[in-house]
């Protein structure tokens, strides 16, 4: 089932831009403060540390709070300083809490990662156990190939798995799941389950999650078995695993396909799950809810209202499809609801739309880099500026935005932003008309058509390229094809064009009906027709029949638009 992403504030009908971006920006101070801390997986944490993060969570509930109620808050920015220079102070006096506080903070919120790992070593020195699984992952992480940070790595992972830490018996189990015999752990499926089902037993969603995903997936040592994977899905939804109840949910949703389903249909059930998942925050239930009701899918009632209410709950949550479907409604503006009766839900907003766009952009969302890109292209509601568009579409297209590819393509052969390259335009068009995007076919057969980048022309690969945009319903390419064909460029023998006037015909037929009767479309086709041959005529129409026999199902296709529908509508 595909998601799209967008928006909310309150419970109100009606969005105000500034109070939803108000929201999303002390959300997202708020998740840099207190960064996932939980005293309780901190026992023995010092009065003065709790007392500290206790503040700093009020302060941020009330922060929330107020910008929901469209009143003033704390500042949570300012809190978050102060209680940092209060940490700060624990942690010179030896509070291990403290120490791992600062370097969780730090890692979060890409500070130095050397001196993450020198408070994360003075942490795990004094045996706080969370210190030592994520300066483990750090050193898993930040380098791969020094065996000897590998061995430390492996060694606190060991060490907090005894303590019982549930991070740790699930990294320990993937190290044996997949082998790393440089730091003396040999693959073994059978230590790498037995560490889940330790977890599982003791009520650790995820462990119980990871079994079902090895049973799904099958490994050596371990067979396959779908009925196992399914018994530990539902075993991990009843342990509140918030992946388990949205996977198991969209299961129930559309129900297993295949020889032997093992979950059949159950909209209603599939829809309470989400709904449990959702609550723990999880943002892709909330996104998922969000494209049901704004789709109207599983025999839910259509409700923009409530769309936008789980798309802003996953925006919040930064979900980069959420911030991105809310860019597209900022965009466009939504109504609910029909003629004059209809409701405003989204108030028409480009800077906010930017504002959302940029957000998902940061967190991933290549269509999103587009959407910036075009917006600085183009000069909407910022200064035009071609180096920052040309930097935005790279890497929107390097992330295989088909939309992005084409306008890149572009900057490259006018030289926009970027020094002029043609061989770079050809090679970008060519990977955009790969993809199937029509413009772009069109834009490399006319670039084979001219000779353009290649040094002489090449009609019989502009035919290719015409023909394939012509297929999704472009009037332009049938255009295109029939004048090769008239010139009798899609046609060369021993070097000789050989015009064939009844294909010419029947393309320019398909370009009438295509473009609905476009003028210029009439005016070729009629031009050409007089100067035909009955016979050639009569061909003509066979050809045309038997195009529109095969063509009766293409659309016409997207010009220079919208990423993938499943992704939303994109900046024009």
């Amino acid at each position: 089932m595909n998601a799209r992403p967008i928006c909310r504030v309150n419970q109100s009908p009606f969005i105000q831009p500034h109070m939803l971006l108000t929201a999303l920006k002390v959300k997202l101070a708020a998740m840099v403060a207190v960064a996932g801390l939980d005293t309780a997986e901190m026992p023995g944490t010092s009065a003065e540390l709790n007392k500290v993060l206790e503040a700093l969570a009020s302060d941020q509930a009330a922060a929330q709070k107020a910008a929901q109620d469209k009143t003033t808050g704390p500042d949570v920015n300012k809190s978050f300083n102060e209680a940092l220079v209060k940490v700060q102070e624990l942690a010179k006096a030896g509070d291990k809490d403290a120490q791992y506080a600062l370097a969780h903070w730090g890692v979060l919120s890409n500070s130095d990662v050397n001196a993450a790992v020198d408070l994360y070593r003075k942490a795990a020195a004094q045996g706080q156990v969370l210190a030592k699984v994520e300066l483990a992952q750090v050193l898993l992480q930040a380098a791969p190939q020094d065996q000897e940070k590998a061995k430390e790595a492996v060694k606190l992972i060991q060490e907090a798995e005894a303590a019982d830490n549930k991070v740790a018996r699930r990294l320990l189990a993937n190290l044996y799941v997949s082998g790393a015999p440089n730091v003396g752990i040999e693959q073994s499926v059978e230590k790498a389950k037995t560490l889940l089902e330790k977890g599982s037993t003791a009520g650790d969603g995820e462990s119980t999650l990871g079994l079902s995903q090895l049973y799904a997936a099958g490994v050596p040592g371990l067979a396959a078995d779908a009925q196992k994977s399914l018994d530990y899905l539902i075993k991990a939804t009843e342990q509140k695993n918030a992946v388990a109840m949205s996977t198991y949910a969209a299961r129930l949703f559309d129900g297993d396909t295949g020889e032997k389903p093992l979950v059949k249909k159950d909209p209603a059930a599939a829809m309470k799950m989400f709904e449990d998942a959702a609550a723990t925050g999880f943002a892709a239930a909330n996104r998922l809810l969000g494209a049901i009701y704004e789709n109207g899918l599983g025999g839910n009632t259509k409700s923009i209202k409530k769309a936008v209410d789980y798309y802003t709950k996953a925006a919040n949550a930064n979900d980069g499809e959420a911030l991105f479907r809310l860019g597209n409604f900022f965009e466009a503006g939504i109504k609910e609801g029909e003629g004059e009766k209809a409701e405003v839900v989204v108030q028409q907003n480009a800077k906010s739309a930017l504002d959302l766009y940029r957000l998902a952009a940061q967190n991933g969302q290549a269509s999103a880099f587009y959407n910036v890109g075009v917006y600085y292209e183009t000069g909407t509601v910022v200064d035009k500026d071609p180096i920052k568009a040309f930097a935005f579409l790279l890497k929107a297209a390097t992330s295989g935005v088909p939309q992005a590819q084409f306008r890149l393509a572009g900057l490259y052969q006018q030289g926009t932003g970027t020094s002029q390259d043609i061989v770079a335009a050809m090679a970008w068009f060519d990977r955009a008309a790969s993809a199937g995007f029509a413009p772009a076919q069109i834009a490399l057969g006319q670039m084979f058509e001219t000779g353009a980048g290649l040094g002489r022309a090449n009609p019989a690969a502009a035919a290719l390229q015409y023909e394939a945009a012509s297929e999704a319903g472009v009037p332009l390419a049938m255009l295109r094809l029939a004048s090769l064909n008239e010139r009798g460029l899609a046609n060369i023998k021993d070097n000789k064009a050989v015009p064939n006037l009844a294909r010419a015909l029947a393309y320019a037929d398909l370009a009438v009906d295509a473009s609905q009767k476009a003028e210029v479309a009439v005016k070729y086709r009629d031009e050409l027709k007089a100067k035909m041959k009955a016979d050639d005529i009569a061909e003509a129409q066979k050809i045309y029949d038997s195009k529109k026999k095969s063509d009766t199902a293409a659309p016409a296709a997207a010009t220079d638009a919208p990423a993938a529908k499943s992704k939303g509508s994109s900046k024009k």
